[in-house]
């Protein structure tokens, strides 16, 4: 099977699932891309969605709804790397230009069947770290949270 035809072949089982939980999003077919959101405990979360043929691997971003201060970046970035010790999988990443920071998970398809428990796998991880970690960065954004507060949170956030 080509990368090509993979690569529709997991946007189709993307789809399906989210077809099959009744989730609302929209469609990008000549780009394999979905656009939807979810509502955490406290906001709404977007999450985009692209199978990449090339690098046969699907990817999902979850941006926060806000950028972080330019006097706030260098806190953060410890923040992210703090976050990111601690998970299993998944990671934040967050652009020092801007303060953008987003949840990013990668799964690979190459040779494989990517089934629609694994497509829901990676939309249920994705709100849950962004629903965990947004206000704990948003806080130590605003000084509202100290590093040290923040190290002990994720510590105990994985227990």
């Amino acid at each position: 099977m080509s990368k090509e035809s993979e690569a529709k072949s997991m946007y189709n089982t993307l789809c399906a699932t989210l077809d099959n939980i009744k989730w609302h999003y929209s469609k990008e077919e000549d780009k394999l891309v979905v656009r939807t959101s979810a509502v955490g405990e406290d906001l709404s979360m977007k999450l985009y969605i692209k199978v990449d043929a090339d690098r046969s691997v699907m990817y999902l971003k979850s941006g926060m709804p806000y950028t972080v201060p330019q006097d706030k970046i260098d806190e953060l970035c410890k923040a992210v790397i703090i976050a990111n010790w601690a998970m299993l999988n998944g990671s934040f990443e967050m652009d020092v230009n801007d303060g953008y920071i987003a949840f990013k998970l990668i799964v690979p398809f190459m040779e494989s069947i990517v089934s629609e428990k694994v497509c829901r796998y990676m939309i249920n991880l994705s709100c849950d770290m962004v629903d965990r970690f947004n206000d704990k960065f948003q806080k130590l954004a605003d000084s509202r949270m100290t590093l040290d507060e923040f190290k002990e949170f994720t510590a105990q956030a994985f227990k």
